[in-house]
């Protein structure tokens, strides 16, 4: 038998073998059906009905997931309760039927298309993740519609499940079985729900392969290794034999990591660090922390935009930011506060396309513009804040004078409150995020207006090099380990220390072993990143002598291209410590 290696995107590490098991889809409808005028009034009724039963329904689900897997994996169908009571949704569906005289399927077909073409069009791959969330809610009102049937008992036997997609509730409750092995999808990235939950629950994951719905059968043989982002159909005898070997070594490797996140954050010569987690839901907080996060180091706070396709109040900003301030306490968190505009537009903020998206109206200029939108953001996070661990993130910061008026503007908020005898942190830290080049420039002015910097490496890294890492073409130019890249993150980690600030790095160079090893070098001392690398980087800054490090990345620095600072790097390393990069070894 011939077998197919096809590759993805891995999402959650690991690796299994199983008999595939095609999941079934829900299909929007592409005809319209009319109704005459005196039938509207009873497909309003049927629309009630079947929003009703979905409540019910999401209801059960949510308390049953909270009961198989733990209530931070349950809160995703809190947000699809929300979707579902909006009222600019149910509004939109009711106007289609009564407008067009069609029925109900028809309108929830024209809706779910609408905001399907409004995610897609933005380029944030997280944003556009979340168009799933609207989907699922949609789909379940749209079964609903039909009588209720029979369904197909699951035979509870392990599998490899296999789909076009997933949206948010199918993952839930699939993957809380505890019968799936692994998960290969033709959609999907590393901040889906899905791809989000079986991290968690440690179930190996690919996405991103495109077409293996039609590439494979029931029953078929599936490897799925979600390291290397790679599945294989059918595989002969020789390759499963391959696999297993390859299995085994990540397991001890992982087995060697769970015992890494309980032990102490510090280099061989004793210097100490802190390993942070940046998380886009609420449910990520006992996972970090279950992987050795000493502090959630980035919420991105965008989240509480999808809840709901209108904007969000003060308390139900509030009830997430306390949620996470509690779970995590007495570790500290930092909110960044909405991070959108730009290429992250939202159907809600009515923000008029901009030519060059990346460098418009984005982030804390959206911010600033709206002030009444930030006001309620920043209220709820001062609310939030009375246990004392809260700190504030302010992304995308290009002047002295975004600082000063952010801080007057908090001012008037904290009177705000304070008139109403409202209880809060007075003594919360703020803090800028370091991504536009001019900001790194004058990062020895910034420091001294605010209390911490927090470096955020994949906006700074694209801007300085003027390099789309999205972008195919020029990707190959997107270079951590630049010269230019290197001098400029030192230069702004020395400028904190100097003022005695503290200093975080929150991107992808915090979650990578080479990157985290030059700036451990840099003395930074705060590396925040996505929660299930937080063992792997631990593992690594444990098993290396500051002061060893120190002077290698000194000598490098000396080296005039990114390839020849790596070579160094790593030759020296593994002189020294040859278990730094243990990862490199499962192959």
């Amino acid at each position: 038998m011939n077998y197919i290696r096809l590759r993805g995107l891995g999402v959650s590490p690991g690796i299994d073998i199983g008999e595939v098991h095609l999941t079934e889809k829900v299909v929007f409808t592409s005809r319209k059906e009319t109704i005459s005028s005196q039938q509207v009034k009873d497909e309003l009724q049927r629309l009630k009905n079947a929003i009703g039963r979905t409540n019910d329904q999401l209801v059960l689900i949510k308390e049953e997931i909270k009961k198989k897997i733990g209530e931070e994996h349950s809160f995703i169908f809190e947000a699809h309760l929300l979707i579902l009571k909006d009222k600019s949704l149910l509004s939109s569906l009711e106007k289609i039927i009564k407008e067009e005289k069609s029925r109900a399927e028809w309108a929830i077909s024209r809706v779910h298309d609408k905001y399907q073409e409004l995610f897609e069009s933005i380029s944030d791959e997280y944003f556009r993740q979340r168009k799933f969330d609207v989907s699922d809610v949609l789909s379940r009102i749209h079964s609903n519609l039909k009588p209720t049937e029979l369904k197909k008992r699951d035979d509870n036997s392990e599998k490899i499940l296999v789909a076009h997609d997933l949206l948010p509730s199918e993952a839930a409750v699939s993957l809380s079985k505890g019968n799936v092995l692994a998960v290969a999808l033709d959609m999907g990235g590393q901040t889906s729900h899905t791809a989000i939950l079986a991290r968690s629950l440690n179930i190996p994951a690919v996405m991103g392969l495109r077409n293996i719905t039609q590439r494979v059968k029931n029953r078929d043989i599936l490897i799925v290794d979600g390291i290397d982002g790679e599945v294989i159909i059918n595989p002969p005898l020789a390759i499963r034999k391959e696999f297993a070997s390859k299995r085994e070594k990540y397991d001890d490797y992982q087995q060697e990591l769970k015992k890494t996140a309980r032990l102490r954050s510090s280099t061989l010569d004793e210097v100490v660090f802190s390993p942070l987690a940046n998380i886009e839901l609420p449910e990520e907080v006992n996972l970090a922390f279950s992987l050795g996060a000493e502090g959630i180091g980035l919420f991105r706070s965008e989240f509480i935009y999808f809840q709901s396709t209108s904007l969000p109040t003060e308390e139900e900003h509030f009830l997430i930011y306390s949620r996470i301030a509690k779970e995590a306490y007495p570790s500290p968190v930092y909110i960044r506060t909405v991070d959108v505009g730009g290429e992250k537009n939202l159907p809600q903020l009515k923000i008029e396309k901009e030519p060059n998206p990346a460098l418009g109206l984005r982030a804390i200029r959206f911010s600033l513009r709206d002030r009444e939108l930030f006001k309620i953001q920043l209220k709820a996070i001062l609310r939030a804040s009375s246990l004392k661990n809260v700190r504030i993130l302010f992304p995308m910061i290009t002047e002295l004078e975004e600082v000063r008026e952010v801080k007057l503007l908090f001012q008037e908020v904290k009177g705000e409150l304070e008139a109403k005898r409202i209880k809060f942190d007075e003594n919360i830290p703020l803090g800028v995020m370091i991504e536009v080049p001019a900001a790194a420039a004058i990062s020895d002015i910034l420091v001294k207006e605010v209390d911490y910097l927090s470096i955020g490496t994949n906006d700074l890294i694209q801007y300085y090099l003027a390099v789309d890492r999205s972008n195919e073409l020029v990707s190959y130019l997107f270079k951590p380990l630049h010269p230019s890249v290197l001098r400029l993150i030192k230069f702004i980690i020395q400028n904190a220390q100097k003022e005695g600030k503290e200093v975080t790095v929150c991107g992808e160079m915090a979650a990578d072993p080479l990157s985290a090893i030059v700036l451990l070098g840099f003395g930074l001392r705060k590396f925040s990143m996505n929660p299930i690398f937080i063992p792997r980087i631990k593992n690594v800054l444990r098993s290396v002598e500051y002061k060893t490090v120190k002077g290698i990345v000194q000598k490098a620095m000396a080296l005039k291209t990114a390839q020849e600072i790596e070579e160094y790097i790593i030759e020296k390393i593994l002189v020294k410590h040859p278990k730094a990069f243990l990862m490199g070894q499962i192959t």
